[in-house]
């Protein structure tokens, strides 16, 4: 490891080494945090599903409040609000000043109906609910209309989260493809370096020195530059996620993508340690992989053998 170390303050050319480490394992670190968006999104629309019901006009308060009731006591249903149109519409007002002022001149009073906003447990409870609402006794309350879409909606998650299958399945294939590239970019760096050394570890071969003592410090070499590359590939990504929002303003408090973000911070705080603890104990591995690699040519020659007898 000191040999490593020395190798390295004494080559040069060390941070075009580690630029071209770092260049791959950033593109490692950007993959495994699209591998992380790819499951917060799987988990949005597996965890709690919504529905939103829009109630009929003519439907009566006093029904509305039975069907909310009777929902409530669903146990495929996590959650029911009702908001009525009044409540609805200022809530657009205040999101949307422009739409208040386009009412008013229009002459339009109120667009909206009452709606019932369903949180499903599951995207399997789609079909239970959808039973519920076409029973006869909801059929004054329910608008028509509704009932197809909730099909069409259920059809739409399914085919979301069939697409968020395939992207994490082309993320995984790419991580294989990167780490390939990786080992094959650590073999041609040892390649180099030994054949930029070739007299040293040629003397080494006459004195005697056998493949083990030869081969670990370039191992430890591509196991420190692997390290500071993980160490300044972590940092670009921490800057990376900081200013995400103010590239995408809606990921911020209140924004359309914001439950995006709700989803995914935990996994965030949770999978990134760990990848990168699991990358700084694997890296001596495909270090000491790569490294051998480069250098078995030179270590197992023949000529050298010769020589030495």
């Amino acid at each position: 490891v000191k040999r490593g170390f020395l190798t390295l303050w004494r080559d040069h050319e060390w941070s075009t080494s580690l630029g071209s480490l770092l260049g791959i394992v950033v593109m490692f670190q950007l993959l495994l945090l699209g591998l992380i968006g790819i499951a917060a999104v799987r988990s949005l629309l597996l965890t709690e599903p919504d529905l939103k019901i829009e109630i009929r006009a003519e439907a009566s308060r006093g029904d509305t409040q039975r069907f909310s009731s009777a929902l409530r006591e669903l146990p495929s249903v996590a959650d029911v609000e009702y908001i009525t149109r009044e409540q609805e519409l200022a809530r657009a007002e205040k999101d949307n000043p422009a739409f208040a002022e386009f009412l008013d001149a229009s002459g339009i009073q109120n667009p909206f109906q009452d709606t019932v906003n369903v949180t499903l447990q599951s995207l399997q409870d789609f079909s239970r609910v959808s039973s519920f609402l076409a029973l006869p006794e909801w059929q004054r309350v329910v608008e028509p209309t509704f009932l197809s879409s909730v099909t069409t909606q259920e059809q739409r998650v399914r085919e979301f989260l069939g697409v968020a299958r395939s992207g994490r399945t082309l993320v995984e294939l790419l991580l294989v493809i990167a780490g390939v590239i990786l080992l094959s970019t650590i073999v041609e760096l040892t390649r180099r370096s030994a054949l930029a050394r070739s007299e040293e570890v040629l003397v080494e071969r006459l004195v005697g020195a056998n493949a083990l003592s030869i081969f670990l410090p370039f191992a430890a070499e591509a196991t420190i530059l692997l390290w500071a590359s993980i160490a300044v590939s972590g940092l670009i990504l921490t800057g990376f996620l900081a200013l995400l929002p103010s590239v995408i303003p809606s990921l911020v408090q209140g924004g359309v993508t914001s439950p995006l973000r709700d989803a995914a911070t935990p996994l965030l705080l949770t999978f990134l340690p760990f990848s990168f603890a699991l990358e700084i104990v694997l890296s001596p591995v495909l270090a000491a992989v790569g490294s051998w690699l480069g250098i078995r040519s030179l270590v197992r020659s023949p000529s050298i053998r010769l020589a030495r007898h």
